[in-house]
């Protein structure tokens, strides 16, 4: 009787540890191993803003993170708010970040010098977007996308060559420490020059504070009251030229924008602004985030883009929708 006594003890105790060693078991398969982890972060991209104040830079990020996330990434987004000293330090941030290819917009393409070859040396890629880096630092760039803003300049010259009347005078407020914006008041006076139009006379300012716009073209006009139109660096910038316009008794004047914002055309479809200069963020930040895509999966892509700008006017508004960016 003790001997089955202690074999069915002993054969009770055997199915116990089983027991215990099939659950062991099962809980250590649904564990999630390290690499498994590991291969569903998303790999990071950095973003580094020049300013997130300008509508355009906005919906560049939007369309920007909208695109990356399709493909699969994770961003990190920066602003600079237009100070060339803090994107450096958001750069070296981002390099510290390990991300695993960097998009940069220049607030000053002449600083960002040393930040960049941090990155290079990091072995992390760059895309630079929008306005160019300055000749120097471009060897430490992998590609390099923007809008053909020498020829949206040009274009817009050549519409004011067939429209200014003689002799005419014109304002041009400008931001040259971006040279994307530089780049298209030299091809407006190359345009005009190339038109035979020498009679025309180009008052330029430089913009040193993006609110002020309504005070520089009053200063302008008061101090050049012949002046029949001018060329702004954004819609914003021509939205608010055009309000100190119609206010100084001006309201006849040529305003001409460089965006293709909603606002923008919603002004010229109101016989407001004269025109716009079509400057796509939406098709930038998909061909940066395209761009960044291609170097990270080390597929090819191209040094250089340059997406086509062309004029909406009072002649072709009709054609486009005035609520959503060209």
């Amino acid at each position: 009787m003790k001997k089955s006594i202690a074999l069915i003890l002993a054969l009770c105790l055997a199915l116990c540890l089983c027991a215990c060693g099939g659950t062991s078991k099962t809980a250590e398969s649904t564990q999630p191993s390290a690499s498994a982890e590991a291969s569903t972060e998303k790999p990071l991209i950095g973003l580094s803003m020049h300013n997130q104040t300008e509508t355009w830079a906005v919906q560049f990020k939007d369309s920007f993170v909208e695109a990356a996330e399709a493909a699969g990434y994770e961003v990190k987004v920066t602003d600079a708010n237009s100070d060339a000293s803090s994107q450096v330090k958001q750069v070296e941030d981002l390099v510290s970040m390990k991300v695993k290819a960097l998009v940069v917009l220049p607030a000053d393409y002449t600083a960002l010098g040393n930040a960049l070859k941090a990155a290079k040396e990091a072995g992390i890629p760059i895309v630079n977007a929008d306005s160019k880096v300055a000749d120097a630092d471009q060897q430490y760039v992998d590609c390099f996308i923007t809008a053909d803003c020498y020829g949206g300049g040009k274009t817009c010259g050549e519409y004011l060559a067939k429209v200014l009347p003689e002799n005419a005078t014109i304002g041009a407020l400008n931001y040259p420490q971006l040279s994307v914006i530089a780049e298209r008041f030299t091809g407006l006076a190359d345009a005009l020059k190339a038109a035979g139009r020498d009679d025309v006379k180009i008052i330029e300012k430089d913009v040193t504070d993006l609110s002020a716009i309504a005070s520089y073209t009053e200063d302008m006009l008061m101090a050049n009251p012949e002046i029949c139109g001018f060329v702004c660096l954004n819609d914003n910038t021509a939205l608010s030229c055009y309000g100190a316009c119609k206010q100084l008794d001006h309201a006849d004047a040529i305003v001409i924008g460089f965006d293709g914002s909603p606002a923008g055309k919603q002004s010229i479809a109101a016989n407001e602004m004269t025109g716009t200069m079509v400057y796509s963020p939406v098709e930038l930040a998909k061909a940066s985030a395209a761009a960044a895509d291609a170097i990270i999966a080390g597929k090819t892509f191209e040094k250089e883009t340059k997406i086509e700008m062309k004029m909406i006017n009072r002649d072709n508004i009709k054609d486009y929708d005035v609520n959503s960016w060209s």
